[in-house]
């Protein structure tokens, strides 16, 4: 059975049919139809409908239909409402917005809409055939997306950044002259709300091949619309990056990343679960650790120095939070995402810092994670995927094993000079992961004494002094020196 054929049996589209009053006339619209027609299947929970008639009271009805389902208006204006179906029995929860036709008839509607793949409609009654105006079938089957003209984009500019996010959701590549279109118009894409523009971006940057999406938005010159802070990266450091510079360097970072994600369970077999509960914990934080990758350079141009005929890049780390955190608050990005990815591009040093700085101690591993939290998972996911792009994709998978292993043992034989110091920074990376999952008692200690404890003890005033003993008796348990109240209190006493 078709995707097509599989979609006018379904109980939904049913109810759907029977929802309709007399001489009334009704479609199925949009994405779903648009993956139906490329093979997809599985239960329906997000629809587009669109009727003849006032959408208000056809949603009604369909509710009362379904049961367990409330309509609200999601847009008066253009007679746009929702119904939220709650999951039942053999029926997941699925959401049906309902839109009464533009334009006064269903062929002008569809003539109206973005891409040829998204303007086909399916009637809801009898067995009549697809309606396919502009060929929206045909490019489907021949993996294309094509705008239905170019005055789409200079209508809804956000369409230009849909276009590489439809691809990346359907693995359709933009047709030759959709593409120029988009191009032309690129500049357009700053006057969306940001909210819109973090919409899709999220959305694409959920792919699993979300990186091959961003080369082509940043191909298209695109990527640096939407982030200008990222335009200098393309010309600076050619001669350590190569051509595409700093931007190349993001690029293969958020390349890892999808690598990464794709093979937790081979990066990182102790601990793949426990990295998979943080970012499900997270929600979205895959899509935000992508995001993180490709902005974690953001200020190297405008901290390259040559320092003895050596580019250098001081206080990259420290310039580029602010500036990714100011690009996320443009895009309306909530604040713990800017958080997020402000802690991320802040911190990405300090890893490699640690594993050049000879054995790596409790105390430094436990100030790592006082100062990152929970946030330092995510951190070391970022670490990883920025040191991996300094190899080549076989040699990662490669160098795996032997990234898996503590510091200090001996590297295989490929793995010399700047491959053998990735692998090695790899190794802290996994290190310091291995802490924080199995050793939470150094990298988290549950404090032994409080405030009135310690001021009791020691005859002290309220004030910054116990703050400071607090924070040295925790630093102290963290490398195993005190690990109970008495012991605590005689380290007190000893000071």
């Amino acid at each position: 059975m078709s995707g097509l054929e599989a979609l006018r049996r379904d109980p939904l589209l049913a109810a759907a049919r029977a929802a309709l009053a007399p001489g009334e006339e009704g479609w199925l619209v949009g994405g779903l139809l648009r993956d139906a027609a490329l093979g997809a299947r599985g239960p329906l929970v997000d629809l587009d409908l669109a009727v003849s008639g006032p959408a208000g009271p056809y949603a009604r009805r369909l509710a009362r239909r379904l049961g367990g389902a409330s309509a609200f208006p999601l847009d008066a204006g253009l007679d746009i409402h929702r119904l939220s179906l709650k999951a039942a029995p053999g029926r997941p929860a699925a959401q049906v917005d309902v839109a009464r036709v533009q334009g006064g008839s269903i062929a002008a509607d569809l003539a109206r809409r973005d891409f040829t793949v998204n303007a086909m409609a399916l009637p809801l009654a009898g067995a009549a055939a697809l309606l396919d105006p502009l060929g929206g079938l045909a490019d489907a089957r021949a993996g294309l997306l094509r705008a239905t003209a170019e005055k789409v984009f200079p209508e809804d500019p956000l369409r230009i950044l849909r276009l590489f996010r439809l691809g990346a959701r359907t693995g359709l590549a933009p047709e030759t002259r959709t593409l120029a279109w988009a191009k032309r118009h690129r500049a357009l894409i700053r006057r969306p709300a940001g909210e819109r523009v973090r919409a899709e971006l999220m959305s694409l940057l959920a792919a699993p091949d979300s990186a091959v999406w961003l080369r082509r938005l940043d191909e298209a010159r695109i990527l640096t619309e939407v982030f200008p802070e990222l335009e200098p990266a393309r010309a600076c450091a050619r001669s350590y990056y190569g051509p595409g510079g700093v931007m190349e360097h993001s690029l293969r970072t958020v390349e890892r990343v999808d690598f990464l994600l794709a093979s937790l369970g081979t990066v990182f077999p102790d601990h793949h679960a426990e990295i998979g509960a943080v970012l499900e914990a997270g929600g979205g934080r895959s899509e935000l650790l992508r995001l993180g990758a490709l902005l974690h350079d953001v200020s190297k141009p405008e901290c390259a120095k040559r320092v003895g005929g050596r580019l250098r890049f001081f206080g990259h780390d420290e310039v580029g939070a602010g500036r990714a955190r100011a690009a996320l608050a443009r895009l309306r990005f909530s604040r713990d995402e800017q958080d997020s990815v402000e802690a991320w591009v802040r911190h990405h040093l300090r890893p490699g810092h640690l594993a050049a700085g000879g054995p790596i101690t409790d105390k430094a591993v436990y100030r790592f994670f006082r100062d990152l939290g929970e946030r330092g998972v995510t951190q070391l996911l970022v670490c990883w995927a920025d040191h991996a792009s300094y190899l080549e994709p076989k040699s990662v998978e490669r160098g795996l094993e032997a990234a898996a292993a503590e510091p200090g043992t001996p590297l295989p034989r490929w793995a010399r000079g700047d491959a053998g110091k990735t692998l090695h920074h790899l190794r802290v990376v996994g290190l310091l992961l291995s802490r924080w999952f199995r050793s939470p008692a150094r990298t988290r200690p549950t404090p032994l004494l409080d405030g009135n404890a310690v001021m009791k003890a020691l005859k002290l005033k309220p004030g910054p002094e116990v703050g400071e003993v607090l924070r040295a008796l925790t630093e102290a348990q963290a490398e195993g020196a005190v690990t109970s109240r008495t012991e605590a209190l005689a380290w007190l006493r000893s000071r």
